[in-house]
C-alpha cells in the first residue's frame, strides 16, 4: 500500500461545516436545544477525523519505519 487515507473521514469535514451552519441558524431562530445538538455532532465529526487522520498517519509511519529498519537489517541497500 502506498498510500494511506479513508475517503470518507475527509466527508466528515463539510458535514461538520454543514452541520455548525444549521446549528447557527437554530440558534438565531431561538431553537437553543436544537442548536446545541447540531454543534455537538459537528464537534464530534471533527474529533472523528482527526482521530482517523491521526491512527492513517500514525501507520504510515510506522510501516515507513519499519521498512527501513527491514532493509538496514537484510544489510542490502
Amino acid at each position: 500500500m502506498k498510500r494511506f487515507e479513508h475517503p470518507y473521514l475527509l466527508a466528515l469535514v463539510p458535514a461538520a461545516a454543514g452541520l455548525g451552519g444549521l446549528s447557527v441558524t437554530a440558534a438565531a431562530a431561538g431553537l437553543n436545544t436544537v442548536a446545541g445538538f447540531l454543534i455537538l455532532y459537528a464537534m464530534v465529526a471533527v474529533i472523528i477525523c482527526s482521530i482517523g487522520y491521526t491512527a492513517l498517519l500514525a501507520l504510515k509511519y510506522s510501516t515507513e519505519t519499519l521498512h527501513q529498519w527491514r532493509i538496514e537489517r537484510s544489510g542490502t541497500d
